[in-house]
């Protein structure tokens, strides 16, 4: 077999689709085996020849997982991985944001002290003003160079402060006279929030990154190939 990375994964894919479509149509297990081998095995004992079939699958797949350019994948999707959860989650929080500019009422993830200053910023410059005001509240990418997040003291994503910026306007208007920016305000993020995180950055690195699929395709076949070997053999021999 050429070492070549292309041929590894693709050995590794045509065997274990072969075994899975197979599975799937019902067909013979001589019917499957025969293309992979040379010799007759129409009188081959199938228990025998389903523990040849799995070593030839541990071998394929050894071989592919600890192949240096699979390796290579997985250290870059998992970066890649890790830039997306940041970016979904600054989407989380900025779906927050505007829950509370469309409602007024304050996400939990925040902490008190975001409405309890807008709450006194509201008063304070409608008092000077004579006037009803509104607000709208702001955010920047907390991962950008221009506004780094605050970890909190677990040092994880999911803790820390960022900064809101602030407008005052008088309402039925959209144009602001009264801009706050630079406070740092704490948030908490939910379970909810996290699953909600880490779904979509996994999909969004399955959906557009060439590398998940020439990953994951390859795992997955192994993996229902390996189920399905280890069904047969525990039926013929545990049953």
């Amino acid at each position: 077999m050429d070492d070549t990375q292309d041929k590894v994964r693709r050995n590794l894919v045509v065997f274990s689709a072969a075994i899975v479509i197979g599975w799937f149509l019902n067909m013979k297990l001589t019917d499957i085996a025969k293309p992979l081998v040379s010799s007759n095995i129409d009188n081959v004992n199938t228990g025998r020849l389903w523990i040849v079939i799995s070593g030839v699958l541990i071998y394929l797949f050894l071989r592919y997982r600890f192949d240096t350019h699979t390796n290579s994948q997985i250290v870059f999707l998992s970066d890649e991985l890790k830039a997306q959860r940041k970016n979904y989650l600054f989407k989380y929080l900025q779906r927050n944001i505007n829950r509370i500019n469309r409602t007024g009422n304050f996400s939990p993830i925040f902490s008190k002290s975001l409405s309890e200053e807008v709450g006194q910023n509201k008063d304070e410059y409608e008092k000077q003003y004579s006037q009803a005001l509104a607000f709208r509240l702001h955010i920047f990418n907390p991962w950008s160079a221009a506004s780094l997040v605050e970890l909190g003291e677990s040092n994880t994503i999911w803790k820390g402060a960022i900064g809101i910026s602030e407008e005052y306007f008088r309402k039925g208007t959209t144009h602001n006279f009264i801009t706050n920016s630079g406070q740092r305000h704490d948030f908490s993020i939910p379970l909810s929030g996290r699953i909600w995180t880490h779904a979509h950055s996994l999909i969004h690195v399955v959906t557009y990154s060439k590398s998940a699929v020439d990953l994951i395709v390859p795992m997955i076949l192994a993996g229902l190939a390996f189920l399905i070997s280890a069904h047969k053999l525990i039926a013929i021999y545990l049953s």
